[in-house]
């Protein structure tokens, strides 16, 4: 049984993980509650098609996706600049390895801040891709 899509996630949570400053980590269908006037990051792994790249039967495959990491902080607090230490820690060429998978950043970018209720986000969108061998 293959666990490519896994392997990706763990390799991009794995590298946030190690995002210096201590900050509270919502991971992705866990209990998490904020706590009042704190910044804390929500990771959402977001893949893309899976295709062939390669000629045969067992071709390898290319996966790409986002990961987007959503920096979440109290409504009024101002802009952080936490958004450009992300982009930083998952900079473009960075290779991860997770259980013999590698993945390669591609780009890192940030998208409109939102208001929500009584906090601010800002999405940090990393692109990646990864090849595979085929599922068989």
């Amino acid at each position: 049984m293959s666990t490519f899509f896994n392997d990706m996630q763990a390799a991009l949570d794995t590298q946030l993980s190690t995002l210096s400053g201590g900050y509270d980590i919502a991971w992705p269908n866990t209990t998490y509650k904020p706590v009042t006037n704190t910044i804390y990051l929500r990771p959402n792994f977001i893949p893309d098609d899976t295709i062939q790249v390669t000629l045969g039967t067992n071709g390898k495959d290319e996966t790409q996706g986002i990961y987007q990491i959503d920096i979440v902080s109290p409504r009024g607090s101002g802009r952080t600049t936490l958004t450009d230490n992300v982009a930083d820690h998952f900079k473009r060429g960075t290779v991860l390895t997770y259980n013999n998978l590698k993945l390669r950043i591609r780009s890192v970018s940030i998208g409109p801040a939102i208001n929500d209720g009584a906090w601010f986000f800002v999405p940090v969108s990393v692109n990646i891709n990864a090849y595979t061998g085929a599922r068989v």
